[in-house]
């Protein structure tokens, strides 16, 4: 078994979001080419980047092996007003679904280019993204067809807490929780 390649995982913020918002586009169009997803699309993806990064609390961690970007992932936490939870049946308990602005990290996109998949990267910058975070807990949503990608992120401590679409045009997603503490 080989080693795999160091990766310099870079840190950014809201503040950098405009300076990677390209890359970020690139990536995407590259991972996605050939998918028949309607919101795989630059331009709907493009929406996607804006309202997260968006947000004051926007955090995204980019790998690069040498010049090359490898992926990324980035989110924000969840605030007081989000309807992240609203449309996940069964439906959950007020309890759990109470958001503060800080009790939640939404990890929105990760991604990694073809040549690293398999290599543990994706896992090396999902780590990086949430390391030192303050939030008790981190939430995804991830298409209910890709079982293997479902598969991966319960081996890493995900739990289902349900299903949804959470808007017009979007697939059924499954909806899971990782604690952070």
């Amino acid at each position: 078994m080989t080693t795999p390649a160091p990766l310099d995982l870079r840190q950014y913020g809201h503040a950098d979001a405009p300076g990677i918002r390209v890359l970020l586009l690139d990536v995407h169009d590259e991972v996605y080419e050939g998918s028949d997803d309607p919101l795989a699309g630059r331009d709907e993806f493009a929406k996607f980047v804006d309202h997260w990064s968006a947000h004051p609390g926007f955090a995204c961690v980019v790998a690069y092996e040498g010049d090359q970007p490898v992926g990324y992932a980035y989110g924000a936490p969840l605030s007081s007003a989000t309807t992240w939870w609203a449309k996940v049946t069964p439906a959950l308990p007020e309890v759990f679904t109470s958001e503060t602005g800080t009790r939640t990290f939404a990890l929105s996109e990760l991604m990694v280019r073809a040549p690293w998949r398999g290599t543990g990267a994706s896992r090396r910058i999902h780590d990086a993204l949430l390391e030192g975070r303050p939030e008790e807990r981190v939430t995804l949503l991830v298409h209910w067809d890709h079982c293997k990608v479902r598969a991966l992120y319960g081996g890493w401590g995900y739990r289902t807490v349900g299903e949804t679409v959470p808007f017009e045009g979007a697939p059924k997603l499954c909806a899971a929780v990782l604690d952070l503490r």
